[in-house]
């Protein structure tokens, strides 16, 4: 892992206490810094904020200014949230919950993701709609960027993050402990779905390193992946979670 521009977060920090004050309940890394794999190259840095309520609309676009004035490059716009929301939405995004429960920092504050509760059966609906969807989005870009090779590279490389997601939330529905690195987390998530890890770890290299595949080679993996999804789509049918 690259050095982490530690003096970066500190200011950010810094900035967001000073300009929300007592309405600020706490501040959280999230991403690939509190995974261990954040990349000068590839990463942003990851905050969310925690609010006393959401009604801060007249607030709204002096924190926008304080984002383009402060946080240009390498931090990411922050998760704005308030406990309330996070509560009701647990059900609709326990895939998301479920990465920064297991993989935080708590910056200032207490911790609440401690306290958070993944429902099994809403992370595998979820689980199951990001599979099905991404089924129907690599087959009609297929059919759209299928002699082009770049843009089936990158068509590849972009679904990435969903599948290590996908893959994490099984690890954990099998009650086993869900491991930081991401390579680590497609091999067992797809040995558990009967899946060729190869093939996935093959799409990471290829968004981590930004390579580069002759258009043999490009529309090979993008077969071998619409196979394997096939496989995936029809493993969460039928799945039940432990």
């Amino acid at each position: 892992m690259s050095d982490i521009p530690q003096q970066k977060i500190d200011d950010a920090v810094e900035s967001w206490k000073e300009f929300w004050k007592d309405d600020l309940l706490g501040i959280y890394l999230y991403g690939s810094v509190a995974r261990g794999d954040w990349s000068s190259k590839s990463s942003d840095i990851n905050l969310l904020l925690l609010l006393k309520s959401g009604d801060y609309y007249d607030r709204w676009f002096d924190a926008a200014a304080l984002v383009r004035r402060r946080f240009r490059k390498g931090i990411a716009v922050p998760l704005v949230l308030n406990s309330e929301y996070m509560k009701a939405s647990l059900d609709v995004y326990p895939m998301e919950f479920l990465d920064m429960k297991l993989f935080h920092q708590t910056i200032f504050g207490d911790d609440i993701f401690e306290e958070l509760t993944i429902n099994p059966e809403h992370l595998r609906l979820q689980a199951e709609r990001e599979i099905k969807g991404k089924w129907v989005q690599l087959r009609q870009a297929a059919l759209e960027h299928g002699g082009n090779t770049t843009d089936m590279r990158n068509l590849l490389a972009m679904t990435m993050p969903t599948w290590v997601s996908v893959f994490q939330a099984l690890i954990f529905l099998e009650g086993s402990e869900v491991p930081a690195e991401k390579k680590n987390v497609v091999q067992r998530g797809a040995e558990l779905a009967n899946l060729n890890p190869e093939i996935f770890l093959d799409i990471e290299r290829l968004r981590r390193l930004k390579s580069s595949l002759n258009r043999v080679k490009a529309r090979e993996l993008l077969l071998k992946t619409l196979r394997e999804i096939d496989l995936l789509s029809g493993f969460i049918d039928k799945y039940q979670s432990k």
